[in-house]
Order: structure tokens, then sequence, then C-alpha cells
């Protein structure tokens, strides 16, 4: 039985220089939840100790937490970074279309909804006008991205970037 689940509306195949992907094999309407990740939680030093590729397939869930699949991929696992996403997180660990999907596209997500660490930082290959270049675990800090990713964040990010707004409501009202 597999950790993570991929929709029957989708199947993995190799996406080029990324590896794999997943593609819609029909077309997929906005709001549809199209993958679930799954697995068991660990710390960073743990998940420090699995191969890059195993690393790549672990989604963070708080600071020192993350949720890694099994030993082996999965068509689960199989969802690329985008910066101009597909689809959007709905809590910690789903993915719902944001937009609706054609038959044939890639079935993608930005990272900056759900990673604050440096693990799975990289260079993008998403080959958008609007490709960042590099991910890195700061993306979600970006006011651009906090705008455009709004309702879309993990719980996590959303926990962090509310922090990060008190804290620099704080540090104006101290200088004023």
């Amino acid at each position: 039985m597999d950790m993570s689940w991929l929709s029957p509306l989708a199947e993995a195949n190799p996406a080029g220089e990324k590896g794999w992907g997943s593609f819609a094999t029909v077309a997929i309407p906005a709001g549809t939840t199209v993958a679930a990740f799954g697995g068991y939680v660990t710390s960073g030093e743990v998940l420090a100790t699995f191969d890059d590729v195993r690393q790549s397939r672990s989604i963070q869930i708080d600071d020192d937490l993350f949720l890694v699949s099994s030993e082996s991929p999965e068509p689960g696992d199989m969802l690329n970074h985008s910066c101009e996403p597909t689809c959007g997180l709905l809590g910690s660990a789903m993915l719902v279309t944001m937009r609706d999907v054609a038959a044939g596209e890639e079935l993608t997500f930005d990272y900056a909804t759900c990673d604050t660490a440096d693990y799975d930082e990289f260079r993008c290959m998403c080959g958008t006008s609007s490709c960042r270049g590099t991910i890195t675990g700061r993306d979600w800090k970006r006011p651009d991205l906090q705008a455009k990713y709004d309702g879309w964040f993990s719980p996590y990010i959303v926990r962090r970037i509310a922090a990060a707004t008190l804290s620099d409501a704080a540090s104006t009202q101290d200088h004023a």
C-alpha cells in the first residue's frame, strides 16, 4: 500500500531534466484534490541522513518536522515545483488544483508554500516567464509570493507569516 496518493485523473511519467512528474490524463477542474502526501514524521537531523532523492520527496510540516514518504518513490510523490503552479496546498499534505488543468498538463506546486528549510534548495527548471531561478527556503518571506499564494500556504507557513508580521509590527512600534 502506498503512503502517498495520486488521483486517478493523473499519472506519474518521466518529466525530462526534472526526473518524474505527475500529469493530468483528462481535464481537471479547479478545486479538485489531485494528490495527498503521506508517510511518517521525522526531524531535520534524521532527514539529513537520507539521500537527496528521498529528501526531495519530503514536505516540511513544522520548524524541525518533515513528512517523509516511503523508501521507494510512489506516484503520489512525483509532483514538481513550478513558479507558476497548477496546484496549491490544502492543509499540510493535500494538493488541489488552483485553476482548470488541461489533459497532459503537469501538476505542480510552488515549494515556497510549504518549505522554510534549506534541505531542498535547487536551480529551478520550470521554464516559466516568472521563474525565480533558484528556489530557497526563504522564498515564503517574499511579499509578492505571500500575495500570490494567499490561501494556498501550508498551516505551518501561515503561522510563520503571521509571526513575521507581528514581529515587524512590534519593531515598527519600537522605532516610532
